[in-house]
């Protein structure tokens, strides 16, 4: 039961990356209230959900 909570934390974790990247890739321009996120916010997001996600296949397999 342990392995299936790890591995969809670990798909759930990859497809924020996706998110993250698409955004960089098409510089997608998120607004929350009269605030607008900054673009780079996305860089370090892809890089930490990128490597959660790994972390948590890493420990399914190993």
């Amino acid at each position: 039961m342990e392995k299936i909570a790890l591995l969809t934390s670990g798909i759930i974790f990859m497809l924020v990356s996706i998110l993250h990247l698409v955004r960089l890739f098409f510089k997608i321009e998120v607004k929350i209230g009269n605030h607008i996120i900054k673009l780079w916010f996305s860089f370090f997001g892809l890089i930490f959900s990128l490597l959660l996600s790994l972390w948590m296949f890493s420990i399914v397999k190993g």
